[in-house]
């Protein structure tokens, strides 16, 4: 079991992260201007052809322009050598290196995808994986990430998702999956001090937990919704959220998970840069 400091550190640092992002927060990678997809195709096939692989310029190429502009690339690369990108790339690569340039390759629904299934299969399940994927898409991503699981995966999302966890955590995760957060950004002042008081009655205000009324709001409120209630928390109950969550959620460890996620819900972490 972990001690209750590293749990609250984890808490804090979340919450940390909460009030230092934008809701504009992006990746670094922005599309390419004066972009010629058939100039970087060129760029690609000379640095694959013949003896030797030039990977340098594979990577300044698929680093230099967004994800849908690698898309252009990988269409024109075929239509103008009759090749698939990928597999080359397949081939010249190795490594670390091949699994970071095929990552930058898939469309980020298509990463996201491959992400959680890797996170379930096998023996154990890597949580973290599930918190950042799943607490920081829009509903309409979640919406298509599902179908796209189905598509590319031949399987169900969520009963994946019911097959690898348990407890409060599953239940958060299947309504997540249901794509019901409100995603129109407007923040109602009131609602949030609703919020605040009816979390801090299912918490601090009660003996025991009720993990139903944390499931409710973090899943439901878009993320500027959440920034308010977390302010208006500290107003109801006098204490800065992170302490109350460790007070609340530390005793055992499964519950860490959860505490994570409610932490992650409240605002969207940077995307992976691989996938923008």
């Amino acid at each position: 079991f972990p001690s209750r400091n590293l749990i609250c550190e984890v808490i804090t640092r979340h919450l940390t992260l909460l009030e230092m992002a934008s809701p504009a927060t992006h990746g670094t990678i922005t599309p390419a201007a004066n972009f010629n997809a058939e100039a970087e195709a060129e760029k690609l096939r000379k640095a694959m052809k013949g003896l030797g692989t030039d990977e340098a310029a594979i990577i300044r190429v698929l680093t230099s322009c967004s994800n849908e502009q690698r898309q252009q690339i990988k269409l024109q690369f075929k239509t103008m050598y009759g090749k698939d990108l990928i597999s080359d790339l397949k081939s010249e690569l190795g490594g670390n290196l091949e699994n970071a340039v095929l990552a930058l390759m898939e469309t980020p629904l298509a990463f996201d995808a491959s992400e959680l299934r890797a996170a379930m299969k096998g023996a154990g399940t890597d949580e973290g994986v599930l918190i950042e994927i799943l607490c920081t898409r829009s509903s309409d991503q979640i919406r298509e990430l599902k179908k796209v699981y189905h598509t590319q995966l031949k399987r169900d999302l969520e009963k994946d998702i019911m097959s690898e966890t348990g407890g409060h955590f599953k239940r958060l995760l299947v309504s997540l999956l249901q794509a019901n957060r409100d995603d129109s950004g407007v923040v109602d002042k009131d609602l949030a001090v609703k919020d605040a008081r009816d979390l801090y009655d299912a918490g601090v205000g009660q003996w025991g937990t009720d993990e139903s009324v944390f499931n409710k709001v973090f899943v439901s409120r878009n993320f500027g919704q959440l920034r308010a209630t977390f302010y208006e928390y500290r107003e109801v109950s006098e204490r800065v959220y992170e302490t109350v969550v460790c007070r609340q959620l530390w005793l055992m460890w499964h519950r860490l998970s959860f505490s994570l996620l409610v932490m992650t819900l409240s605002r969207q972490l940077t995307r992976r840069c691989l996938v923008i």
